[in-house]
């Protein structure tokens, strides 16, 4: 299996691709067919940040070992991957560092409920919707964690199919997650768009094929799309 690493250095060897939002100043409705967007910071804030300080209020010595120990470990990486519950990923997490337990557990078990949506990206799928796309989302997600996700949220009744990492045992930027939605939903390559807030995962779409935009700031989804305030 292909590690991180390697799969940047392959990257590194492949001409550059630009992005579509690069390529055209507007969305071009007439060359897209489908839309596929990531969740965290697309559709749902993603904030390590956020989350210590709201979880965590006044124990801000341990928001930096916490970064690394949890949202930077390989453990979270694994439950991306559906290799490893929330539950079984707090004893590793804090193996050799007994006063980071509890707050890795606090962080563990309640993560999932304090994801703000991000009406931007929401929005953008609903002017999708509205122009005849179908919308699929593609994710790094735990599949626990997705599962309670897609009950709290409403959008996802806009969403014609999904591939999430967790029940796939892929994650992104493996191409093996991507040809996963490709023979899934039978896209044709050319006119699908992926949204991620990763450039690694954008670019590792355009090497299959797909056109990307990587979102990174506010207002540029807005402006691409032409969306209403």
């Amino acid at each position: 299996m292909l590690t991180e690493d390697d799969l940047l250095a392959r990257r590194r060897l492949l001409p550059m691709k630009l992005m579509f939002d690069d390529l055209h100043a507007r969305m071009p409705w007439e060359d897209i067919d489908n839309v596929v967007f990531d969740v965290g910071n697309v559709l749902l804030l993603y904030s390590p940040d956020k989350l210590m300080h709201d979880l965590l209020p006044g124990q801000e010595a341990l928001y930096p070992a916490l970064l690394h120990r949890v949202f930077l470990s390989p453990y979270w990486t694994e439950m991306d991957r559906g290799m490893m519950t929330p539950e079984e990923a707090i004893a590793p997490m804090s193996s050799g560092h007994p006063e980071l337990e509890d707050a890795v557990r606090t962080l563990m078990l309640n993560w999932r409920d304090l994801k703000d949506v991000i009406a931007e990206g929401v929005a953008t799928l609903r002017k999708c919707k509205e122009m005849g796309k179908k919308v699929y989302v593609l994710s790094n997600y735990n599949d626990q964690a997705f599962a309670y996700i897609r009950t709290k949220y409403d959008f996802w009744g806009l969403v014609d199919g999904f591939v999430i990492s967790g029940q796939e045992h892929l994650v992104k930027p493996d191409p093996a997650i991507y040809h996963v939605l490709e023979k899934r939903f039978d896209v044709t390559l050319e006119r699908t768009l992926f949204i991620d807030d990763s450039h690694v995962n954008i670019e590792a779409a355009m090497h299959c094929g797909w056109q990307g935009i990587h979102y990174h700031q506010p207002g540029q989804l807005s402006a691409f799309f032409d969306l209403k305030a």
